[in-house]
């Protein structure tokens, strides 16, 4: 099963076109706490993002194409 790094990623980061974010406790406009995986495949990202989210209730999570924000888990009716 797969389960959330806590901080950021150290050691193989990769650059994946889609990024699973969790934003700080005050939500997206205080920024980011870390970047939970990052992804090339968009169903597995989305996978991540639906997972992340069960980690982190009452948090935000981003679902990002670069700087494009895909879907928020405050917003789940957006989800594409």
């Amino acid at each position: 099963m797969f389960a959330p790094r806590s901080g950021p990623k150290m050691g193989h980061m990769t650059d994946g076109k889609y990024s699973i974010e969790l934003c700080r406790e005050g939500g997206p406009d205080a920024g980011v706490e870390s970047v939970i995986d990052s992804e090339d495949d968009l169903t597995r990202a989305r996978a991540l993002y639906r997972v992340t989210i069960g980690c982190y209730p009452g948090r935000v999570v981003l679902l990002r194409d670069r700087a494009r924000i895909l879907a928020r888990s405050d917003r789940p009716e957006a989800m594409p």
